[in-house]
């Protein structure tokens, strides 16, 4: 009954994908690391999902979700605005699962004056200014770094034998697929559900989350 159960609750929200143009763009692919991670709209605030199927949006190689169409102009005029307000919820939902207390330019420890800053959708804690802008500069290293952190330090503690999409046993169809989502370890049973897991973070963790209370 369990299985069945999840298996019916991870819902992957139909949507649809636009760049910044307006134009429909199915084809962008963006690592499930990298997906707009909030169950929010990034401009009204709104639930995704409330006002139909939501939008993802795509802005300088970044994504994000609307509640509906209403919102890209809002976004268009203010961007930054929009932009910062994500990143605070983003900091705010990913820095207690941050896998290090140092620095991964530096290796210094993070102290009162390091910074918090969000790029493609993720957090990345840097000692200085300086490293920040190398971060900023080319990020594809300082993720794959920071990926091999949170499987090593998340791995062994993981909190459910489950897969979070269909509910099916870790291990019962081959190897467990790891998966980082808002730097947070997601394991799921086959590749298939790499794509539901991509498709919509926000769910993903919403599972996980109450798999943990359930274990």
């Amino acid at each position: 009954m369990l299985k069945i159960l999840l298996a019916l609750t991870f819902v992957v929200l139909p949507h649809t994908v636009l760049d910044q143009d307006g134009k429909d763009n199915q084809k962008t692919a963006t690592p499930a690391a990298e997906n707009y991670p909030l169950d929010t709209c990034a401009v009204a605030g709104k639930k995704l999902g409330s006002m139909g199927d939501p939008i993802v949006y795509v802005h300088e190689g970044r994504q994000v979700k609307f509640c509906c169409k209403g919102c890209i102009p809002s976004f268009k005029q203010n961007a930054q605005k929009y932009l910062s307000k994500v990143d605070e919820k983003i900091v705010a939902q990913q820095k207690a699962a941050y896998p290090t207390n140092k620095c991964l330019f530096s290796d210094e420890a993070l102290g009162s004056k390091s910074k918090d800053v969000v790029v493609k959708n993720r957090l990345v804690r840097v000692c200085c200014g300086g490293c920040a802008r190398k971060l900023m500069k080319d990020p594809a290293p300082t993720f794959k770094k920071l990926d091999e952190m949170i499987i090593s330090k998340q791995g062994d503690s993981y909190p459910t034998k489950k897969c979070v999409v269909s509910g099916e046993d870790l291990g019962s169809m081959g190897k467990p697929v790891d998966v980082i989502v808002a730097n947070t370890l997601v394991r799921v049973c086959c590749k298939g559900c790499v794509k539901k897991v991509t498709a919509d973070p926000a769910a993903a963790l919403a599972k996980l989350k109450e798999l943990k209370k359930g274990k």
